[in-house]
């Protein structure tokens, strides 16, 4: 480890199982990790973690369908949890198979928590990174009424699509955006603003009517009452500067899951993965090591 140079990411197109096409990516050889993503970044938004943790590991994500390089999904409605997982399936399917260790960020942690529940037997470890596994909103700037406000602005986004998307790739242009993002708290200081850039760019061309449908559907899902049939090694990690998930919520998943880590990094925000990752890195492979020792290989 600790090499900068990651290998050229391999890139393909496969098929979920009902035929809605998904852009995956991959990089490197060994133990198998894969990454689900946010709804608010694609594989790039890991590239500061990849420089760290890929050397010596497969790293593969895909993108959720109807966004980014993926295509529509086959129905309309066919953006739940439940869908995402059976594209995780497909990944997987598509890398050789389990067991993975599994890495979610924000709406990425109802998918891999889901699929850890319904697929023990492919999951060897979990981290769970600023994301909650159900009622999503309930945090939302710190207060209750977001559960409602979050779903309401997206149906007003839904019906305005298309000079909503006009303002997004407007207000996502500017190379300034992520300085002037760090300046009023929202992205922490640390952050690699070239990473974080890019990733404003691939946002503001999103599909926003899937992207829509998408939050709705998060906002339907809770694996909060399943959390402690959870048996995969788990770390649960957060920032206490996220304005979506206050630090009691990430405590009270940690304490929820038996025998769950936790690990709260002082001033990161919703985009810890690409503000602290060299904490992150460390982190990961302390506790995969120490936990998940069997289907870890350090380089």
């Amino acid at each position: 480890m600790g090499s900068d140079e990651v290998t050229e990411v391999t890139e393909a197109t496969i098929r979920s199982d009902d035929g809605t096409e998904l852009a995956v990516q991959a990089v490197g050889e060994g133990a198998l990790i894969v990454l689900a993503n946010g709804l608010g970044g694609s594989f790039r938004a890991w590239e500061p973690l990849l420089r760290r943790l890929g050397p010596g590991h497969r790293i593969a994500s895909w993108d959720y369908r109807g966004l980014y390089r993926s295509g529509p999904p086959a129905r309309p409605e066919a953006v739940e949890v439940r869908d995402h997982v059976r594209d995780l399936r497909a990944v997987l399917a598509w890398l050789g198979g389990g067991p993975a260790v599994l890495v979610g960020w924000s709406m990425g942690v109802q998918v891999v928590v889901e699929h850890a529940l319904d697929h023990p037997d492919d999951v060897s470890g979990l981290v769970l990174v600023s994301g909650a596994p159900g009622d999503p909103f309930a945090g939302v700037l710190h207060t209750g009424a977001s559960r409602w406000i979050v779903p309401a602005i997206t149906r007003v986004v839904e019906v305005g699509v298309v000079p909503f998307g006009v303002a997004m790739r407007a207000l996502t242009a500017p190379a300034a955006t992520p300085s002037i993002l760090r300046s009023v708290g929202v992205l922490a200081d640390s952050a690699d603003l070239e990473t974080f850039g890019a990733l404003a760019g691939e946002f503001g061309r999103l599909d926003w009517q899937v992207y829509a449908r998408t939050v709705r559907a998060m906002g339907r899902h809770d694996a909060w009452p399943r959390l402690g049939e959870l048996r995969a090694a788990t770390l649960v990690v957060g920032g206490t500067a996220d304005l979506f998930l206050p630090v009691p919520t990430i405590e009270a998943i940690a304490h929820a899951i038996p025998g769950a880590e936790l690990c709260v990094l002082a001033g990161a925000t919703h985009y810890l993965p690409v503000e602290f990752p060299e904490e992150l890195d460390t982190r990961i492979r302390d506790f995969l090591v120490e936990r998940v020792p069997d289907t870890w290989r350090d380089s």
